[in-house]
């Protein structure tokens, strides 16, 4: 019986969760993932050069783009070489 009560909790608990945790982007219309890669000798110059190409990618390439709103950038590396990565949506 306690099982049940607190598996029944824990699922109500995450239901809660999702649905007030969803991002302002997730009612917007038009979502694109923008990537930009780097390697260099130096895990913290690739990761620099990965987030400032991605950041002039969304500039030059999207900056038509109206009520636009970038996710905060995610950067993954493998030894030297990164990835940065955001999600770019408008109305």
């Amino acid at each position: 019986m306690n099982k049940l009560l607190v598996a029944s909790v824990a699922l109500c608990a995450l239901a809660a969760f999702t649905i007030v945790s969803q991002p302002v982007w997730a009612g917007m219309e038009n979502c694109f993932v923008v990537r930009a890669t780097a390697d260099a000798r130096n895990q913290q110059v690739s990761t620099d050069r990965a987030q400032r190409r991605l950041q002039e990618y969304i500039a030059r390439n999207l900056s038509s783009l109206t009520g636009k709103h970038i996710s905060p950038v995610t950067t993954n590396c493998i030894r030297t070489s990164c990835e940065s990565t955001a999600i770019v949506c408008h109305h």
